[in-house]
């Protein structure tokens, strides 16, 4: 895609020396930039078709657009992190479980198919997304959970606070502890894994120039 778009833009240059009168058309537009990697338009469309965040009830068009832009751009910084860091060939990617999984959200290979031609995106575009989608779950994933404990006062804790303390004021019976173990260890671990994520977004825009022109 950008590869036609710059050879799209030199052909319109040669052409308006030789025909000034002749109008401008857009045919792409750059939203922000991540380093030196561009996030066009293009890429904003392709994230709203296999739903990359999930629109709100009711939310408005414009939020919406806006929210998509920000994860676009949140995970441009976290794979040219993964990437600057000379970790993309470390990693164990599984990018056909990326694309199976966009393409799901995307209602389909023959949906997507479809709206490819209508908007002028290729297969090119996609498999640039899941290599980034499949890129950051695999850091996630192989090296990030693997720093997540958990032990036994910080799930009696929560057992405290997330039920003892907010069933206290009901008619309803406090499960028992053990009933109820595992699935808040399991809460604990994607609360603390979320925390890193967020810590190692934090370190990675740090390490990126970000200019954004759309809201």
């Amino acid at each position: 895609m950008r590869t036609t778009i710059i050879s799209l833009i030199l052909m319109a240059v040669s052409h308006f020396g030789v025909a000034a009168e002749t109008e401008w058309e857009t045919v792409e537009e750059v939203l922000a930039v991540v380093g030196t990697t561009p996030i066009l338009l293009s890429d904003l469309e392709l994230a709203a078709l296999v739903r990359l965040v999930d629109a709100e009830p009711e939310e408005a068009a414009n939020t919406y657009r806006s929210r998509l832009l920000d994860a676009r751009i949140r995970l441009e910084i976290e794979f040219r992190d993964i990437e600057d860091g000379g970790l993309l060939f470390r990693l164990e990617l599984d990018p056909q479980r990326a694309r199976q999984m966009l393409i799901e959200r995307g209602g389909g290979t023959a949906r997507l198919d479809s709206e490819f031609d209508t908007k002028g995106l290729v297969t090119a575009d996609l498999d640039e997304l899941v290599l980034r989608v499949a890129a950051v779950d695999a850091f996630v994933q192989q090296r990030l959970r693997p720093r997540i404990s958990v032990n036994m006062d910080e799930i009696e804790a929560a057992y405290q606070q997330l039920l003892v303390d907010e069933i206290a004021t009901s008619d309803e019976a406090v499960p028992p502890l053990a009933a109820v173990r595992d699935r808040l260890f399991q809460l604990l671990v994607e609360r603390k894994l979320n925390d890193e994520i967020e810590r190692w977004l934090a370190r990675a825009m740090e390490r990126q120039e970000i200019l954004r022109f759309s809201r």
